[in-house]
């Protein structure tokens, strides 16, 4: 496995809408391999194998969840809004990175510690948390290059545990990896074109792979992501959503797709073929950039790495799972369509 890859791509600080950093690893991978990769106007970067129709869509998402300053107080705190699902609660003491103009900020995300509540349990709220970035009045932050709309993520973090890795922005640093890995060696299709890309602001509403569905017009969509894994403690079977272990997980539903039958059954058949453990995901309470591609008239499912604690400062794979995906996307990139 390339963890030299992953690493860069899971440690790359990019927030939806700032995905500048992963963006320039994908491309001059894509330009290591002899694609030429083409980016549009919001940011989406993508290569496309053969020509005419049908089209396949693979996409994998660049950004992760985030932060942006709304405001900076007397004393030099930043006040922060979330872009994309975050919890609150789980904030407070995480070191975050602060993305001003050329310059890596360090920086902390404080609330008023225990100790002096009075034993009162006070809801953590975003507007009850702040970040401290050292800066002693709201001029020196501003000096510092921060002012309202500075974006910020979760410090990079990537280890490898040996069976296992873990870091921040595995949804989807995880799908990109997935996607960069299948097309090594790929072909174009005998017949028809497949596009693979790399999208952007799926964590704030899929807004890139909108744009990039309506480009396209795709036949087939195909989202690649790192998933929920909530095989944990307290959440029993019939809830569960994947299981690490399991290996790529095809999505059947969730809140914007119901998958196309016969995607899935040519997903599950190329898994058998290749010899990949898969399991079945439903997930009805989030979605994917596979809602897009559905709403320009393709059919759809999803591939995805399931992990867990995705959508905090740290998540966790499982290496088995990750090359079970990589396998069966090389095998769909071979034979990509539906019988």
């Amino acid at each position: 496995m390339n963890t030299q890859l992953l690493s860069k791509l899971v440690n790359a600080p990019a927030p939806s809408g700032f995905e500048d950093a992963v963006r320039d690893i994908i491309v001059e991978e894509l330009a290591e391999m002899g694609f030429e990769p083409q980016t549009d106007q919001l940011g989406n970067t993508y290569v496309v194998l053969g020509e005419g129709r049908p089209l396949m869509l693979l996409a994998a998402h660049m950004d992760e969840v985030g932060f942006m300053v709304t405001s900076i107080d007397q004393a030099g705190f930043l006040r922060i809004t979330p872009l994309g699902g975050l919890r609150a609660s789980t904030l407070p003491g995480t070191e975050v990175v602060v993305l001003a103009g050329e310059k890596l900020l360090p920086g902390i995300i404080g609330a008023e510690p225990p100790h002096t509540a009075r034993g009162q349990q006070q809801e953590v709220t975003f507007d009850s948390l702040y970040v401290d970035i050292g800066a002693s009045s709201q001029e020196e932050a501003a000096s510092m290059g921060v002012e309202k709309g500075t974006p910020l993520t979760f410090v990079g973090n990537f280890r490898d545990w040996g069976r296992h890795v873990s870091g921040k922005a595995l949804d989807d640093r995880l799908g990109c990896y997935v996607l960069l890995e299948a097309l090594r060696g790929a072909e174009p299709p005998p017949s028809g074109s497949i596009a693979v890309a790399f999208t952007v602001q799926e964590e704030v509403g899929t807004r890139g792979a909108a744009a990039l569905a309506s480009l396209l017009r795709p036949n087939f969509g195909v989202s690649v992501e790192g998933t929920i894994a909530n095989d944990i403690p307290g959440v029993g079977e019939t809830k569960r959503v994947t299981r690490m272990g399991g290996g790529a997980a095809i999505r059947l539903m969730d809140r914007t797709i119901l998958a196309s039958p016969r995607l899935v059954r040519h997903l599950r058949g190329l898994a058998s073929e290749v010899g990949v453990e898969y399991q079945l995901q439903l997930s009805p309470y989030s979605g994917t950039d596979a809602g897009r591609f559905l709403l320009e008239g393709a059919e759809t499912a999803g591939v995805a790495v399931p992990a867990r604690y995705i959508h905090s400062p740290v998540a966790l794979a499982l290496k088995s799972d990750i090359e079970a995906t990589v396998a069966l996307l090389r095998a769909l990139l071979r034979d990509p369509w539906p019988r």
